[in-house]
């Protein structure tokens, strides 16, 4: 059996919404099952505005979800860890923690900070005290500290204005997926956009995986 463990963005709509498309077209791979960690405790919507907690913070709300997750499937079970945007942020974290993945995709994720464009929000953020804002400006501190090289597959959009593309696939990575076709919602809802997003790569790397256990 093979698990994908799919880590969502900070969004506004509920994090198990954000994937179901996605989980969709992997749960019809044969030997599939997928996982999604629930790490935001805000529900409905503006949860960007309200979300105070830090990365790190999440990352420890994440990790209680993952181990429960973890511990269900037997030894041996096939790993792969999927994050999107701040969920490739909380995987990351999760990985320099010492969690084990057989795979990683990390899509859209601003490990080099946000665009410059989001600046624009400071003043907003600073009223609200949101801590992620600061946290994943760029070249901001929290961002140094974790940034350690990590092997996987790193997906990008150069059409994507949240995430710019040399943040979302530093430097120094092998496997590296360039999308011109979507924007920063690389795992869209509706079916007419699976072709032109991040679904096909993902679905691909997860099949390759179940091959190799076959």
């Amino acid at each position: 059996m093979v698990v994908v463990v799919l880590f969502p963005g900070w969004s506004g709509n509920s994090p198990r919404q954000n994937f179901s498309l996605l989980r969709k077209h992997l749960e019809m791979i044969p030997g599939v099952k997928v996982e999604t960690i629930d790490y935001l405790d805000k529900k409905g919507k503006f949860i960007k505005l309200r979300t105070k907690k830090s990365a790190l913070e999440y990352a420890e709300e994440a990790e209680a979800n993952l181990d429960r997750i973890m511990n269900s499937y037997p030894e041996g079970t096939k790993i792969i860890g999927v994050g999107h945007s701040l969920g490739a942020i909380i995987l990351r974290i999760l990985v320099i923690r010492g969690y084990e993945f057989d795979e990683l995709v990390f899509a859209a994720g601003p490990f080099k900070g946000y665009s410059k464009k989001m600046i624009l929000l400071l003043p907003l953020a600073l009223i609200l005290r949101i801590k992620l804002f600061f946290e994943l400006f760029p070249g901001s501190k929290f961002l140094k500290i974790n940034n350690l090289p990590i092997s996987g597959f790193y997906i990008g959009s150069i059409i994507d204005e949240k995430v710019p593309l040399e943040s979302a696939i530093p430097k120094g990575t092998f496997y590296q997926y360039i999308l011109d076709s979507c924007g920063h919602d690389m795992f869209p809802q509706k079916d007419e956009e699976v072709e032109k997003s991040a679904i096909p790569v993902v679905v691909r790397i997860v099949e390759k995986h179940v091959k190799k256990q076959q």
